[in-house]
């Protein structure tokens, strides 16, 4: 776990100067796994001494605004996790705007894992992003990372940035619970999950089970000032968002690792249920996800981890 989160210093050799970096695209929704993404990133950015001045997600992404901080040497850097591709349409759609508006800036895809169902939508992104001079894709996994060269010659294997977390989050001292079965219920679940064999009667958990009322009025009244910052162009409101979800996300993360460091086992097929189980040193069984996106992980970055296994059905 130690060498993985040694291996995202290379990052940092991407980046012009440490001065100058606009992030964008920060995960503004409640998807635990991105979250953890998102405070891995904010502690990269930490323990390398990388100052952001500009943060903005999808709702409040402005291409004029973003121009009014730009000078050659600005690095753009966009959110890594698993939404490189047509299944999330909005945040490809927001790269695609990205590489097409700022050209004379070296823009970095923190790392991702990457799919499109559709080949004539990959071929139209891929030409987008190759009419930018200077464009670096971290990949999580070799097939993404083959998918990237589609996109750019500047193509680079990474770990998932929720590794910068080790060492750093609060845990429970010791295990109390046995087992917590954690598994997706969206359009990635696999037939794997169906395979593994559940026991009847046993409650499961996704992330939407672990959001409180509290996050939710939150996230709501985040998204209402969000929405006026835009309307009114206000850079000071829009700033004010950026660092309360900042806050959020940081005690999200941690919540989580207080939560997954209490069991002794946990059986997942969240590919971020099994890192950050990773990261709290619990026993885990992770599951495979619709188009092969944990396996891919697993086989890349997380087998040789002793406490870590992935479920195969036979």
């Amino acid at each position: 776990m130690i060498d993985l989160k040694n291996q995202l210093n290379a990052i940092v050799a991407e980046i012009k100067d440490k001065n100058d970096v606009i992030y964008l695209d920060y995960p503004f929704y409640h998807n635990v796994g991105d979250l953890l993404i998102y405070a891995g990133t904010l502690q990269f950015f930490k323990d390398n001494h990388i100052n952001v001045k500009l943060f903005r997600s999808e709702k409040d992404f402005d291409v004029a605004e973003i121009r009014k901080y730009l000078t050659p040497n600005t690095t753009i850097l966009c959110q890594g996790g698993g939404n490189f591709g047509d299944i999330y349409f909005v945040h490809q759609n927001l790269r695609e705007q990205v590489v097409k508006n700022f050209r004379q800036n070296k823009v970095i895809i923190m790392p991702q894992s990457s799919h499109f169902s559709d080949e004539k939508r990959l071929a139209e992104s891929a030409s987008i992003f190759r009419q930018h001079p200077d464009v670096v894709i971290f990949s999580r996994d070799t097939r993404s990372h083959e998918l990237s060269k589609r996109f750019t010659d500047n193509g680079k294997l990474m770990p998932d940035m929720a590794h910068q977390l080790y060492g750093s989050l609060k845990m429970k001292n010791r295990k109390e619970e046995d087992k917590l079965y954690f598994l997706r219920v969206d359009c990635e679940a696999s037939a794997d999950q169906n395979a593994y064999g559940v026991p009847q009667g046993t409650k499961t958990f996704d992330w939407v089970d672990l959001i409180t009322e509290g996050d939710l009025k939150k996230i709501r009244f985040l998204h209402r000032a969000a929405k006026v910052g835009r309307k009114l162009n206000s850079t000071l409101i829009k700033n004010y968002v950026d660092k309360a979800w900042r806050n959020h996300t940081l005690e999200m993360a941690n919540r989580n690792a207080h939560l997954f460091s209490g069991y002794k086992e946990v059986v997942t097929s969240r590919m971020h249920g099994h890192i950050l189980s990773c990261l709290v040193d619990t026993d885990n069984v992770l599951i495979d996800n619709s188009y092969g996106k944990n396996s891919g992980y697993y086989a890349q970055w997380t087998q040789n981890i002793d406490n870590a296994h992935l479920f195969s059905q036979g």
